[in-house]
């Protein structure tokens, strides 16, 4: 682990790695960004997204929170995907939740914790209550909780796709395409899930002229 001085240090370190091998690198980089992808991530400090895909500064613009949250009263977040979508104009947005995660763990325990913690993670309390019987059919606790950690993804998706910003922007026919990760902390590995466009297109929670 590093200290606080070393993180100074290391930074220094870098950049002179990084003039090396492009004396412009810093002066482009500060001329604007365009980045292709919108991330929302879970604050977990294991998930720097940028290390698990190889990418440069430059690639996500970011929200994070714990166990990966979409609420449509977070005017941090609101701000965020508004910039993103409207401004910056990113081709895809990702939500991603990963397997041995504390929210997801500390919401299965029944939340014994501070009242905003618990305020916080109430709503994966209710989706592993939706999802009992199928939860419950699984072998093991290990894999109770993971895929407690795919509905939580598939439940945010659903909350992206209900956001006036986003419905509006399909309606139009410019629009971010919209997926659900899960990095699996214990191999590396990107997982996909899949989402059920057409049932979801059925119930009108995506409107009918997305496509993927």
């Amino acid at each position: 682990m590093q200290n606080y001085n070393e993180l100074l240090e290391a930074n220094l370190e870098w950049v002179e790695k990084r003039l090396d091998l492009d004396k412009d690198y810093f002066k482009n980089l500060s001329k604007g960004q365009n980045p292709p992808f919108l991330y929302i991530g879970c604050s977990d400090s294991r998930m720097p997204i940028d290390t698990f895909t190889q990418s440069e500064p430059g690639s996500f613009f970011i929200h994070r929170n714990i166990a990966n949250q979409v609420f449509s009263n977070d005017m941090n977040f609101l701000a965020t995907l508004e910039y993103a979508v409207e401004q910056l104009e990113v081709e895809h947005i990702i939500v991603s939740g990963h397997y041995e995660c504390g929210g997801i763990k500390t919401a299965h325990d029944k939340c014994r914790h501070s009242s905003i913690i618990s305020s916080w993670l109430m709503p994966i309390k209710k989706i592993e209550v939706e999802h009992k019987e199928e939860l419950e059919n699984l072998a093991t606790e290990q894999e109770r909780l993971d895929r407690l950690t795919e509905l939580n993804v598939l439940e945010q998706l659903k909350h992206i796709f209900e956001l006036s910003v986003i419905r509006n922007r399909i309606e139009n026919g410019k629009y971010p395409r919209v997926h659900g990760w899960v990095l699996d902390i214990r191999s590396g590995k990107i997982v996909e899930i899949e989402i059920p466009i057409e049932d979801w297109k059925s119930k009108g929670i995506i409107p009918k002229e997305y496509q993927v």
